[in-house]
């Protein structure tokens, strides 16, 4: 991949059929095919072991919390990234190429070693919604710092974009 790559993420979910054995891991059929997690949002809930990512160093602010639950919802283009340790801990992310036309993420090399990235198609790039804390405030996404997946190593990362114009609370609509 190259600085700059815009590619779409088309609302993939992944699924056993686009995911790579895990590097350096045990072989698929050694893994668990699925897990039950506890969420206070989501309910206990059972994971397939494709939906699980390893976040080495945790997301910001959450550096203590290194693997996520990526669990679809209902509505299109939207994720619920949950931790599998913290029954609270859980993230409402967005495609970001649905809600922000033109956007593009700069993934430099070192971020596409870390991921174990050989093409975009193995990326799922996401962004964090905040909600509004009252009925008249909009939900916003954080554009300049997007959570990416790789779906062929079940590994993630929130990058800082080196790419201008983007902010950190870009309003979008849930609808």
């Amino acid at each position: 991949m190259t600085p700059g790559f815009d590619g779409s993420n088309a609302n993939v979910t992944p699924s056993p059929s686009m995911l790579a054995a895990p590097h350096e891991a045990p072989s698929r059929s050694t893994l668990p095919v699925e897990r039950t997690i506890e969420s206070r949002i989501l309910g206990d809930t059972i994971i397939p072991a494709e939906s699980l990512f390893a976040f080495p160093e945790g997301l910001q602010g959450f550096a203590s919390h290194t693997e996520f639950a990526l669990v679809a919802c209902d509505r299109a283009g939207f994720w619920w990234l949950q931790a599998t340790d913290e029954p609270g801990l859980a993230f409402l992310l967005v495609d970001p190429f649905t809600v922000h036309t033109g956007y593009e993420v700069d993934l430099g090399a070192g971020d596409e070693q870390f991921l174990g990235l050989t093409s975009p198609s193995d990326a799922l790039v996401l962004t964090v919604v905040t909600l509004p804390t009252s009925k008249d405030g909009q939900p916003t996404t954080n554009l300049r710092g997007p959570v990416v997946f790789s779906t062929g190593t079940q590994r993630g990362r929130q990058i800082v974009s080196a790419l201008d114009g983007y902010g950190l609370q870009v309003p979008i609509t849930l609808q």
